[in-house]
Parts: C-alpha cells; sequence; structure tokens
C-alpha cells in the first residue's frame, strides 16, 4: 500500500476541486462526439441536472450542497482527509 503525507491529501483534493469547478469545468464533455476526460462523467447525475454554475445563485445552500452530494467527485472528495494515511484497502 502506497503511504501518503498530510500535505498530499491536501493536493489531491485540491485538484479534484479545482478539475470540477468554474463555469467550464474541466471534467465537461466536449467535441463531437462529446467526451470527457473524467472516468466519473457516465454516472454523474451533475450533467443532467441544471448548470451548476447558475443553479447556486438561485439556491439555498442546503440545497446546493444536497445536490452536489450526488457528484461521484463530491464523495471522493469526502474520503480525502488530513487523516488519510493508506490508500487501499484496510
Amino acid at each position: 500500500m502506497a503511504r501518503v503525507s498530510e500535505d498530499e491529501v491536501l493536493l489531491l483534493w485540491r485538484a479534484l476541486m479545482a478539475y470540477r469547478s468554474g463555469p467550464r469545468p474541466a471534467c465537461q464533455a466536449t467535441g463531437k462526439p462529446p467526451r470527457s476526460p473524467c472516468l466519473l462523467h457516465g454516472q454523474c447525475p451533475r450533467w443532467t441536472g441544471p448548470d451548476d454554475y447558475l443553479a447556486i445563485m438561485e439556491e439555498t445552500p442546503e440545497q446546493t450542497e444536497h445536490r452536489r452530494a450526488a457528484w461521484p467527485c463530491t464523495r471522493l472528495a469526502d474520503l480525502l482527509s488530513p487523516e488519510l494515511r493508506r490508500i487501499g484497502p484496510g
């Protein structure tokens, strides 16, 4: 198993947040036919729901948090914490 430091976990978390954030996130499908570099894109309800960048202006923080909780990358980010010391089983 790989051992990771607090700094490495924080860097991974920041990269994940940057990848999925902003008005045109890197995980969005582009091109013809549309393709995404994100391996989780096919299972992500983000792309069948409201536009996140616009929705946050009309939703309460609780509604936004609930909607984003369904995104696979949000669940992955929730698993990352400075307490994480090992990546892999047990």
